[in-house]
């Protein structure tokens, strides 16, 4: 069996689009994203494996083509060298440009105590992969306190190798988990002293101190056990090279890896479009009626649909947004979310509900303009491979997981996919889902307004700016880190910058929150601002995309300058630096009255406003301050 069965199969002229690729580089061109994206995110064999890490290694230091760039090291205190090459070839199918440094062997401690780093400049993220020999073990058998003084010391470990990577390459760390060593008898867990029962209390500090947001997590032991023990190790290798995990796993580890790296960057899927007939119930609901289609009912089958259905809703509960794509008569899909008694799924759990008889890749379009999401933030479900490949070629930004024709595994193919992946939740996460919904409601309410002041008002928005604090750090730090198109500067801020601002006498920050009467939308906006004598600098201006033309950035704006007129503020200045996805605030300064003041050779442009001559924005939103 494949280790990439939610890929789809490999296209049979594949060799022929890469060695295009790879003579459009030839000629110094630049090869066309999502397609580069989608040759990479196939079911790759040993050979393909080896074209796409040499086809990242030539764009690599080209221009990112598109590709978001992600530079990482790598710690561990065996051999990670053979992990490279598959990095940056499984960031090309996650839509990322991964640039991998690697510490010398077994110069964890070294990292961990002494001054000088491994790595040069700054980081997004070191991948730490540790083992017994770093992390130690009791001595004894049955000796509890000897455990609990080795799992302090091991404790001491991470958050020593957190701290450097933060200090000296401004990054977190991305701890792995350890993978179960081989039981001599079932009583081991049960057994103080023993390796069993120590790695599973490493694994449970790493999970907590991941909770706590000290670091985050790669849970290579999930993965090895999906995989198998016998598969993931390889004594011989581990032996003659210090390999910590069998060389012929890394383009899995990679894939599993790239996942988290794509979420620390804001590419994972934040919508699932299913379809309906044979994908949440078996059969044809126009052809088979309520009575005929297969979903419980003690059969097999229909368990297997239940038990999807259950994990479709557990995805919502993490903060994914749920849309139907069908093509059916709209009031007969929509008859077994009201009637059937076994449905988990009822239509209240979906922000759009696409049954028609339209090609579904044009469906798929307006689902995500409806939601205002890009392509490239859409999972797609479907039973039918012959719809999964027209999407594909229609839609090749949206990812499109190939579940086959059997329920039983729909779960495990998209779980297994990472294009959900995430990283610790928070109350902020856990309401995305009710947000996009109540954006889509809220879209149905203007068009049968019409006015648009008069659908303002009907919102009942309330926003609440408060100043930074350790509550909502995590969400500010994601936030900054994650917002590329409403980003005036896209300055990356990691979460002790966050923290300095917040303790710092010349710096402010705002974490801005919005609520209408659909939902509560939680942090949706972050500004920074420098101060300096009778000047204000705005270093970072960024928001959520979901509450656009909701007269936000308006409310936000009016609050600063009256803020600025009671600090005897004169001028408010502040700076737009394009990127390739921040074009649609170019005029945003503009647009409130700042005049330009300078423009660079790299396209940025500074902006200046006196605080008396900016003229407040009407808005229609209700202002809380806590500042």
């Amino acid at each position: 069996m494949t280790d990439f069965p939610w890929r789809k199969p490999l296209d049979d002229d594949w060799g022929a689009q890469i060695a295009e690729i790879e003579a459009t580089l030839s000629a110094g061109g630049v090869p066309d994203y999502a397609r580069t994206k989608a040759l990479a995110n196939q079911r790759l064999g040993m050979r393909e494996q080896l074209k796409v890490e040499r086809l990242a290694a030539r764009m690599r230091g080209r221009g990112q083509q598109g590709f978001t760039p992600f530079k990482i090291g790598l710690l561990g205190s065996r051999t990670l060298s053979y992990l490279a090459a598959p990095l940056a070839a499984a960031g090309l199918a996650r839509g990322l440009m991964v640039e991998v440094q690697e510490a010398p062997y077994n110069s964890v401690a070294r990292f961990a105590f002494s001054a000088p780093t491994f790595f040069e400049g700054a980081l997004d993220a070191v991948l730490v992969v540790l083992d017994e020999s770093a992390l130690g073990r009791a001595p004894r058998l049955l000796d509890a306190a000897a455990e609990d003084e080795a799992l302090r010391q091991a404790t001491s470990l991470v958050d020593a190798i957190a701290a450097a990577a933060r200090s000296r390459n401004g990054c977190p760390v991305i701890v792995a988990t350890q993978p179960p060593p081989l039981q001599i008898a079932a009583a081991d867990i049960a057994t103080p002293g023993s390796a069993a029962r120590f790695n599973l209390r490493v694994n449970m500090m790493l999970a907590d101190g991941a909770a706590e947001g000290r670091w985050l997590l790669w849970d290579q032991a999930a993965l090895a056990a999906w995989v198998g023990l016998e598969r993931w190790l390889d004594p011989i290798s581990f032996h003659a090279a210090k390999v910590p995990f069998n060389v012929q796993m890394c383009p899995l580890a990679a894939d599993n890896i790239a996942g988290i790296l794509a979420a620390m960057k804001g590419k994972a899927a934040r919508a699932l479009v299913l379809d309906l007939d044979n994908t949440l119930w078996g059969g044809v609901i126009g052809d088979d009626g309520i009575g005929g289609i297969r979903l419980g009912q003690n059969s097999p089958e229909g368990e297997a649909f239940v038990a999807f259905q259950n994990f479709v809703l557990s995805l919502r509960d993490r903060g994914a947004v749920l849309a139907v794509c069908s093509k059916n008569d709209e009031a007969v899909a929509r008859m077994p979310f009201a009637n059937h008694p076994d449905m988990i799924l009822r239509e209240q759990h979906f922000a759009v509900f696409q049954a028609n008889w339209n090609d579904k890749a044009t469906n798929i379009s307006s689902i995500a303009q409806a939601l205002n999401l890009g392509l490239e933030s859409l999972a797609y479900v479907d039973d039918n491979p012959a719809e999964r490949e027209r999407v594909r070629q229609e839609l090749p930004l949206v990812a499109t997981i190939e579940v086959g024709e059997d329920p039983s595994f729909f779960i495990e193919r998209i779980a297994r996919s990472g294009v959900f992946q995430h990283l610790a939740l928070n109350a902020d996460d856990l309401a995305r889902a009710s947000s996009y919904e109540s954006f889509a409601r809220a879209a149905d309410i203007r068009t049968q307004l019409g006015n648009y002041d008069d659908y303002l008002r009907s919102l009942e928005m309330q926003m609440t700016i408060s100043p930074f604090d350790a509550v909502g750090r995590p969400r500010i730090v994601q936030l900054v880190n994650k917002s590329n198109q409403f980003n005036l500067t896209t300055r990356r801020y990691n979460e002790e910058d966050i923290r300095k601002m917040q303790e710092g006498a010349d710096v402010f920050g705002w974490q801005v929150r919005l609520d209408d009467r659909f939902a509560q939308h939680g942090m949706i906006g972050v500004v920074i601002v420098r101060e300096r004598a009778a000047e204000w600098e705005i270093d970072s201006w960024l928001q959520s995309c979901r509450v656009l033309e909701r007269g936000v950035e308006q409310c936000m704006m009016n609050t600063l300058f009256t803020a600025a007129s009671a600090a005897k503020v004169e001028r408010v200045v502040a700076r737009y630096i394009p990127t390739d996805r921040n074009q649609m605030v170019a005029d945003f300064y503009t647009r409130f009255g700042f005049e330009v003041t300078k423009r660079h050779e790299d396209s940025s442009v500074e902006f200046l406003c006196p605080v008396p001559a900016y003229k407040p924005k009407p808005v229609f939103i209700e202002t809380n301050l806590n500042l």
